[in-house]
């Protein structure tokens, strides 16, 4: 999303891999919901915690959903956005949601001690 002017925005755009979309009045703005998504790993994991990012913005007369890999801080972030956006009557909500990820379940039809060359017929 890009503001204009920056301290106190009568204007946004979105700015997507195309390209800028239109300026549209920041009162087409209802609401910015920030859904930050943290999978912590199991006991005994090795790979560390993964965190992701959905923006999602309400507008007039439609919605915008974007999530994003994220290594911030979501309470900066959204903090920021009240201030920026709050003085506009947009309503920032920012929700965490936590789980651990799965242990990954053994092959139950591996087995192990047998020979798997061809043709070895034993003799």
């Amino acid at each position: 999303m890009e503001f204009a002017p920056g301290k106190v925005p009568a204007s946004l755009r979105l700015v997507r891999a195309a390209g800028p979309d239109v300026w549209l009045p920041v009162e087409t703005l209802r609401e910015v919901r920030l859904t930050h998504k943290v999978v912590e790993p199991y006991q005994g994991d090795y790979k560390p915690a993964e965190s992701t990012l959905a923006l999602e913005l309400v507008l007039r007369d439609a919605r915008e959903r974007i999530a994003l890999p994220f290594a911030g801080d979501p309470q900066r972030l959204a903090d920021a956005l009240k201030a920026l956006l709050g003085p506009a009557g947009v309503v920032v909500v920012l929700r965490t949601e936590r789980s651990t990820r799965d242990r990954p379940q053994p092959n139950s039809r591996w087995t192990s001690g047998g020979s798997a060359s061809a043709g070895s017929g034993g003799g």
